[in-house]
């Protein structure tokens, strides 16, 4: 009967480990087996050591793929960079609250109102990095870039296409929400848009205006009510107050948002 050699068969292993595209697994138990610790540890230590460290390669891969599809217009952004001044009135607690993500397992859309500079986009990509941090992903459009996109869609018969990728994604962050009037067409792809996502993955909404200007930008009907219903009944609002950021930078402060 022909022995196989130890060795022998622990590149067997790691055959097989790369053919079922398990690389990390098959790269650490080879660094195992080559550091002549295979025999010090235990069955549960060698399984522990090379399932992790793919586990956790993967995780990161999923991460970075994801930060990258996001698309956020400050990758930087980090929520421990909020300057939380008194002039701003922005609630801490609230922040704190969904620093925890946990908007994101309900489905609770997150509104930041404020006017120009003040500091909205930065607290939207804030929450957009801790998300993607997390494991979810993320996209990121500013209001006339999502009706680009989907007029675009629309003129190649990829409509469908387009509005389920949009619904899939677990926060769908929109920037400079109903800046301008809409027509009846966008106010469609936003009726649409809402109503899926709708109690099943949130939406993150930054506006210079307020509730009463959206329903005028939307046509002021009846689809502008549904549309508002589904964007307010269930949000967190952050409003922020105070003078631009921007203005304070050009001062010569330090400006993070």
């Amino acid at each position: 009967m022909t022995t196989i050699s130890p060795e022998e068969r622990v590149n067997t292993l790691i055959n097989q480990l790369r053919e079922m595209r398990l690389p990390v697994m098959a790269t650490q138990l080879r660094t195992i087996y080559m550091e002549n610790s295979i025999d010090s540890l235990s069955l549960l230590e060698v399984l522990e050591q090379t399932i992790s460290e793919e586990f956790y390669t993967r995780k990161q891969n999923t991460i970075n793929k994801n930060r990258k599809a996001a698309k956020l217009s400050n990758s930087t952004a980090h929520l421990s960079d909020i300057h939380y001044s008194p002039e701003r009135k922005i609630n801490v607690k609230v922040i704190e609250q969904l620093a925890t993500n946990y908007y994101l397992q309900a489905n609770h859309n997150v509104i930041i109102q404020g006017a120009t500079g003040t500091g909205k986009s930065f607290i939207a990509n804030a929450l957009g990095n801790n998300a993607l941090d997390a494991g979810y992903s993320v996209h990121y459009y500013r209001m006339t870039e999502l009706f680009s996109e989907l007029h675009m869609a629309q003129l190649k018969f990829e409509s469908d296409k387009k509005i389920s990728k949009l619904v899939k994604t677990d926060l769908l962050i929109i920037d400079d929400f109903l800046l301008t009037n809409t027509n009846p067409e966008e106010q469609k792809y936003l009726m649409e848009i809402f109503e899926l996502r709708n109690r099943v993955k949130p939406i993150l909404l930054c506006s210079q205006m307020s509730a009463p200007e959206w329903h005028k930008k939307l046509g002021g009907g009846a689809m502008a009510d549904a549309i508002l219903d589904r964007a307010i009944s269930n949000a967190y609002q952050i409003l922020i107050s105070g003078e631009s950021q921007r203005r304070n930078a050009s001062s010569g402060s330090l400006m993070t948002d």
